[in-house]
């Protein structure tokens, strides 16, 4: 859909538009001093003729923006944007009626004579274009993505699994809602690759009745997630699609703690129990100290889970360590933060160095006790849309 320049909302929409679309780095601005110089004829040249205050331009200018840096490779190939809301006579030139207008002006081509592009305003269908025009590759970064692919036969193996967490969002691959989610949750599946028992998992319902049936799914995307456990019911998620809701929901009903960024937070690896011993270790007196640590392995010993048995023996090593070095919570500290800075640690060491920090945090007066993250806002009702079947 177009906007149309002889109607009356483009005058009211720009009389109050004083924010611009901004260009990225790599994307070109082209105005009535440059443009000959840059559309001569030399290169293949892509031009989006946009208006600030044109909210389908808005849309697709991130996008646009990605465009260009996947081509900033390549010399011969320009990714540009006119201003024709400010530079009307380019507009008029190429006869631009409507926001945005793409255009293609071929290497050796007259261009004065440019191909209108009439493809979806989609990152995707945009380098397709190009990769056809120019015969150029686009050297666009992905998301990593370790979302496992289901069918139905692969659902039951996997979504049932009673000693996992899975997450699935059943979608269709023509609705838009879920094209726009498909990066997020690429992130998501990114966030929790180091959790085993979590599964972030797809399944491309469109044409399967069979199970759109058993789980009542009337529209795309659907999330559901399967917790672990012999009786545990399934939940559809009804939130915000942002990264921030999606891992706090994991989070929730995975018992997991990870940040936005994928690593463990503030939280991980920490026993409330010891927490209180090592609190009162801080300031105690040297006799004091020798029955904290005694009281702190008897907690130790109770825990019965096998991971965390681990992380409360490290409170015991903290202890032990500051009774003959009282420093050494800060240098552990910061040594662990330099191995970590040097980026020669594995996804999977990362997380034991993350819960060590954790607990040295509380032996260096860091720690608040009963300190909560804030949860995250609440997203409008229109950010859970669905493309219906």
């Amino acid at each position: 859909m177009l906007f149309n320049l002889k109607s009356t909302a483009v005058v009211v929409v720009a009389a109050i538009a004083a924010a611009t679309v901004a260009a990225g780095p790599d994307v070109v601005e082209l105005t009535p001093k440059n443009f000959k110089q840059v559309v001569d004829g030399s290169k293949d040249v892509f031009v989006k003729f946009m208006a600030p205050w044109c909210g389908h331009c808005r849309n697709m200018a991130e996008d646009y923006e990605k465009l260009a840096a996947g081509y900033s490779h390549a010399d011969d190939v320009v990714i540009a944007k006119v201003n024709a809301d400010e530079h009307r006579d380019l507009g008029n030139k190429f006869k631009v009626q409507g926001f945005p207008t793409l255009k293609f002006f071929p290497k050796n081509g007259d261009v004065a004579k440019p191909e209108d592009y009439t493809g979806g305003r989609d990152l995707d269908s945009l380098v397709n274009f190009l990769r056809e025009k120019t015969g150029t590759a686009s050297r666009i970064k992905k998301p990593v993505s370790h979302v496992v692919e289901l069918d139905y036969d692969k659902f039951k193996e996997v979504a049932l699994d009673e000693s996992k967490f899975v997450l699935v969002e059943y979608y269709a691959t023509w609705c838009g809602h879920c094209k726009s989610l498909a990066p997020i949750y690429a992130q998501l599946s990114e966030v929790f690759q180091n959790d085993d028992d979590v599964v972030i998992a797809n399944y491309e319902a469109s044409e399967d009745s069979k199970i759109k049936s058993e789980y009542a799914i009337e529209g795309f995307p659907t999330i559901i997630a399967f917790p672990a456990g012999k009786d545990a019911e399934k939940i559809e998620y009804d939130g915000s699609r942002g990264l921030e809701d999606l891992v706090a929901f994991v989070n929730k009903h995975a018992g997991t703690q990870r940040t936005t960024k994928g690593l463990l937070d503030q939280s991980a690896g920490r026993l409330d129990a010891l927490d209180a011993i090592a609190r009162k270790y801080i300031a105690a007196s040297e006799a004091q100290r020798v029955k904290l640590i005694a009281k702190a392995k008897k907690a130790a010993d109770k825990v019965k889970d096998s991971t965390q048995a681990r992380f409360a023996k490290y409170y015991v090593k903290v202890m032990e360590k500051m009774s003959s070095a009282s420093d050494f919570a800060s240098k552990e500290t910061e040594r662990l933060t330099n191995v970590i800075k040097s980026g020669a640690v594995s996804a999977s060491k990362l997380d034991g160095f993350t819960i060590r920090q954790n607990v040295l945090r509380v032996f260096l007066g860091k720690d608040a006790a009963g300190e909560k993250e804030a949860e995250p806002e609440s997203k409008p009702e229109a950010d859970r849309a669905k493309d219906e079947l």
